[in-house]
Protein backbone atom coordinates (compact mmCIF):
# COMPACT_ATOMS: atom_id res chain seq x y z
CA UNK A 1 0.00 0.00 0.00
CA UNK A 2 1.70 3.53 -1.04
CA UNK A 3 2.38 6.16 1.99
CA UNK A 4 0.23 8.95 1.26
CA UNK A 5 2.41 12.30 1.57
CA UNK A 6 0.40 14.68 2.52
CA UNK A 7 -0.92 12.68 5.53
CA UNK A 8 -1.45 12.24 9.15
CA UNK A 9 -0.90 8.74 10.69
CA UNK A 10 -4.06 8.45 13.04
CA UNK A 11 -3.42 6.06 15.55
CA UNK A 12 -5.24 2.49 15.31
CA UNK A 13 -6.30 2.92 19.13
CA UNK A 14 -8.87 5.64 18.30
CA UNK A 15 -10.54 3.12 15.94
CA UNK A 16 -10.64 0.46 17.23
CA UNK A 17 -11.41 1.49 21.06
CA UNK A 18 -12.64 5.36 21.64
CA UNK A 19 -14.30 5.50 18.23
CA UNK A 20 -17.99 3.92 18.80
CA UNK A 21 -18.05 6.13 22.13
CA UNK A 22 -16.63 9.50 20.85
CA UNK A 23 -19.58 11.76 19.33
CA UNK A 24 -19.20 13.81 16.81
CA UNK A 25 -18.00 17.29 18.41
CA UNK A 26 -15.08 14.94 20.76
CA UNK A 27 -14.05 13.28 17.47
CA UNK A 28 -13.60 15.94 15.49
CA UNK A 29 -11.68 17.98 18.43
CA UNK A 30 -9.59 14.64 18.79
CA UNK A 31 -8.71 14.86 14.79
CA UNK A 32 -7.49 18.74 15.11
CA UNK A 33 -5.28 18.10 18.03
CA UNK A 34 -3.80 15.06 15.46
CA UNK A 35 -3.52 16.92 13.05
CA UNK A 36 -1.97 19.92 14.86
CA UNK A 37 0.80 17.64 16.32
CA UNK A 38 1.27 14.00 14.95
CA UNK A 39 0.38 15.91 12.08
CA UNK A 40 3.72 18.01 11.83
CA UNK A 41 7.33 16.33 11.39
CA UNK A 42 10.10 19.19 12.15
CA UNK A 43 12.17 19.23 9.48
CA UNK A 44 15.63 19.67 11.34
CA UNK A 45 14.96 16.80 14.14
CA UNK A 46 12.95 14.81 12.02
CA UNK A 47 10.67 14.07 14.68
CA UNK A 48 6.64 14.94 15.37
CA UNK A 49 5.49 17.46 17.56
CA UNK A 50 4.52 16.68 21.08
CA UNK A 51 2.07 19.32 21.29
CA UNK A 52 0.43 22.51 19.73
CA UNK A 53 -0.84 25.69 21.05
CA UNK A 54 -4.08 25.67 19.72
CA UNK A 55 -7.10 28.53 20.32
CA UNK A 56 -10.71 27.81 20.32
CA UNK A 57 -11.22 30.09 17.71
CA UNK A 58 -8.81 27.71 15.41
CA UNK A 59 -10.85 24.94 16.60
CA UNK A 60 -14.22 26.53 15.66
CA UNK A 61 -12.70 27.72 12.05
CA UNK A 62 -11.25 23.98 11.66
CA UNK A 63 -14.38 22.48 12.95
CA UNK A 64 -17.24 24.20 12.44
CA UNK A 65 -18.96 23.90 15.98
CA UNK A 66 -19.99 26.48 18.74
CA UNK A 67 -17.37 27.52 21.42
CA UNK A 68 -19.50 25.49 24.42
CA UNK A 69 -19.36 22.30 22.20
CA UNK A 70 -15.41 22.63 21.79
CA UNK A 71 -15.08 23.65 25.54
CA UNK A 72 -17.37 20.86 26.16
CA UNK A 73 -15.31 17.92 24.04
CA UNK A 74 -11.58 19.21 25.34
CA UNK A 75 -13.63 18.33 28.83
CA UNK A 76 -14.66 15.04 27.80
CA UNK A 77 -11.31 14.61 26.02
CA UNK A 78 -9.30 15.59 28.60
CA UNK A 79 -11.81 13.25 31.43
CA UNK A 80 -11.21 9.88 29.40
CA UNK A 81 -7.37 10.90 29.04
CA UNK A 82 -7.37 11.45 25.23
CA UNK A 83 -5.73 14.35 25.03
CA UNK A 84 -3.84 16.65 27.67
CA UNK A 85 -4.29 20.47 28.19
CA UNK A 86 -1.04 22.49 29.19
CA UNK A 87 -0.30 26.05 30.24
CA UNK A 88 3.12 27.57 29.49
CA UNK A 89 4.89 25.97 32.04
CA UNK A 90 3.55 22.52 31.68
CA UNK A 91 1.59 22.42 33.82
CA UNK A 92 -1.94 20.06 33.37
CA UNK A 93 -5.31 22.04 32.86
CA UNK A 94 -7.38 19.43 34.01
CA UNK A 95 -10.58 21.58 34.62
CA UNK A 96 -12.48 24.03 32.68
CA UNK A 97 -11.71 26.64 35.72
CA UNK A 98 -8.07 25.88 35.13
CA UNK A 99 -8.37 26.66 31.37
CA UNK A 100 -10.24 29.83 31.89
CA UNK A 101 -8.68 33.15 30.76
CA UNK A 102 -5.14 31.33 29.66
CA UNK A 103 -4.03 33.51 26.23
CA UNK A 104 -2.28 30.10 25.34
CA UNK A 105 -3.16 26.78 26.10
CA UNK A 106 -1.22 23.63 24.56
CA UNK A 107 -2.65 20.55 23.46
CA UNK A 108 -1.39 16.91 23.27
CA UNK A 109 -2.82 13.54 22.06
CA UNK A 110 -2.53 11.96 25.59
CA UNK A 111 -0.85 8.50 25.08
CA UNK A 112 1.84 9.56 23.10
CA UNK A 113 2.49 13.29 25.29
CA UNK A 114 2.74 10.77 28.39
CA UNK A 115 5.14 8.28 26.84
CA UNK A 116 7.30 10.91 25.66
CA UNK A 117 7.20 12.39 29.86
CA UNK A 118 7.65 9.02 31.63
CA UNK A 119 10.95 8.52 29.39
CA UNK A 120 12.77 11.70 30.89
CA UNK A 121 10.54 12.12 33.96
CA UNK A 122 12.97 9.70 36.05
CA UNK A 123 16.50 11.09 34.29
CA UNK A 124 15.46 14.34 35.16
CA UNK A 125 14.79 13.73 38.61
CA UNK A 126 17.74 11.29 39.09
CA UNK A 127 19.91 14.23 37.63
CA UNK A 128 18.75 17.16 39.32
CA UNK A 129 17.70 15.68 42.75
CA UNK A 130 20.75 14.01 44.17
CA UNK A 131 20.37 13.60 48.25
CA UNK A 132 22.95 12.77 50.27
CA UNK A 133 23.44 9.82 52.56
CA UNK A 134 22.08 9.50 55.37
CA UNK A 135 23.13 6.45 56.61
CA UNK A 136 25.78 6.49 59.12
CA UNK A 137 29.00 4.84 58.75
CA UNK A 138 29.58 3.71 61.92
CA UNK A 139 28.37 0.78 63.94
CA UNK A 140 26.22 1.84 66.99
CA UNK A 141 23.55 0.41 69.06
CA UNK A 142 20.96 2.10 67.05
CA UNK A 143 22.30 1.40 63.51
CA UNK A 144 22.48 -2.59 65.36
CA UNK A 145 18.73 -2.92 66.06
CA UNK A 146 17.45 -0.53 62.32
CA UNK A 147 19.56 -3.97 60.62
CA UNK A 148 17.13 -6.62 62.08
CA UNK A 149 14.47 -4.65 61.04
CA UNK A 150 13.30 -5.54 57.54
CA UNK A 151 12.34 -1.96 56.67
CA UNK A 152 15.10 0.64 55.42
CA UNK A 153 14.58 4.27 55.20
CA UNK A 154 14.60 5.42 51.88
CA UNK A 155 14.13 8.28 50.47
CA UNK A 156 11.34 9.21 47.62
CA UNK A 157 13.98 9.34 44.93
CA UNK A 158 15.28 5.80 46.07
CA UNK A 159 11.80 4.36 45.88
CA UNK A 160 11.44 5.63 41.99
CA UNK A 161 14.64 4.14 41.63
CA UNK A 162 14.34 0.96 42.60
CA UNK A 163 10.78 0.70 41.17
CA UNK A 164 11.63 1.73 37.74
CA UNK A 165 15.21 -1.16 38.43
CA UNK A 166 12.16 -3.58 39.04
CA UNK A 167 10.10 -3.02 36.21
CA UNK A 168 13.27 -2.83 33.84
CA UNK A 169 14.75 -5.96 35.41
CA UNK A 170 10.94 -7.81 35.23
CA UNK A 171 10.76 -6.65 31.25
CA UNK A 172 13.71 -7.96 30.54
CA UNK A 173 13.08 -11.51 31.69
Amino acid sequence: MPYFERSTQVPNEIFDQHLPYLNQSQLKVLMVVIRQTLGWMDPKTNKRKAKDWISISFFAKRTRLTHKSISMAISKLIYIELIVALDTNERELRHPKDRRGKKRIYYAYAPVFRAKKKKSCVDTATKVCTYPSYTKQTQTKENNTKQKNSYQWQTDLQRYQDIIKRQRKNSNT
